[in-house]
């Protein structure tokens, strides 16, 4: 690894901005209009619009940190807007924070649901690590996730769930979803080449998942020989090259996970087909 690199594996994310919305002090005139001027009124008046959950500020959204375990917190993210959302959850990789490894992609995270990740349990210098196994891990993970929704009841909405992973997470993701059938449908893998069998991801109940790979790395050889032959068994996988980047994420990770995001979200459900 280069020294670039360790660099940026131990880069915090960047702090947000915090404005108030702006409020209406123009005074309404409550008194009903003759019976010809409400219809005047009426045919003039725009179409009222739902704009959906209020947003909220970006004090509100985070990022934060608790402590799930001891000497552990949880780096999390808030959904932008109010009211359940779906879960996000990351598990970073060796060496590697979630301050990075979750960090550079808060604001696609907080746009789709409420993003969760775990520290490792061991240390690597100052950066967590893994030292555990994929289901001390998964134990893990779901601590986190009760951590997340005991600081904010309500808020989180597993339906749909999404699960990334970076490097060695992104290992451990594929084999918790694989053992926890239904319960994360969708997959977000970076930076490895990770063997994936199209019929043992439908019967898990897996929809769809969605490959990033440095440009200039290692996995992207691999990851690109398993996006082709899944796709060619009609399994919903999309290959996003991270450019420039070898074993890290490229600088515009945040508007790629978006679009990751968004495929895996879209993908049809083929899993109803792997019982035949």
């Amino acid at each position: 690894m280069t020294a670039r690199a360790r660099t940026l594996l131990l880069v915090a994310c960047a702090t947000f901005a915090c404005r108030a919305p702006a409020k209406n002090a123009d005074a309404v005139d409550a008194s009903p209009p003759p019976p010809r001027a409400a219809e005047d009124a009426a045919a003039a008046a725009p179409a009222v619009v739902d704009a959906g959950p209020r947003l909220r500020a970006s004090s509100e959204v985070g990022p934060f940190e608790l402590p799930f375990a001891p000497k552990r917190n949880v780096y999390y993210v808030r959904s932008a807007r109010e009211g359940r959302a779906r879960l996000l959850a990351n598990l970073h990789g060796v060496c590697n924070p979630p301050g990075y490894a979750c960090g550079y992609w808060v604001s696609a995270g907080s746009n789709a649901g409420i993003l969760v990740c775990p520290e490792g349990n061991a240390r690597c210098g100052e950066a967590p690590t893994w030292k555990e196994s994929f289901v001390q891990m998964d134990d893990d993970l779901e601590r986190a996730i009760a951590t997340v929704d005991g600081a904010h009841p309500g808020e989180i909405d597993r339906a749909g769930a999404i699960l990334t992973g970076f490097s060695l997470g992104a290992y451990a993701a594929v084999d918790i979803a694989l053992r926890h059938p239904g319960r994360w449908p969708h997959l977000i893998l970076t930076e490895a080449d990770v063997p994936l069998d199209e019929a043992k991801l439908r019967k898990a109940g897996v929809r769809a998942v969605a490959l990033l790979a440095g440009e200039k790395g290692s996995q992207v050889a691999g990851a690109r020989r398993t996006a082709e032959r899944l796709a060619s068994r009609g399994y919903p996988i999309q290959l996003v090259i991270m450019r420039g980047a070898g074993h890290h994420y490229s600088s515009d990770i945040d508007a790629l996970m978006a679009d990751a995001i968004a495929f895996v979200l879209a993908a049809p459900d083929v899993t109803r087909d792997a019982s035949r």
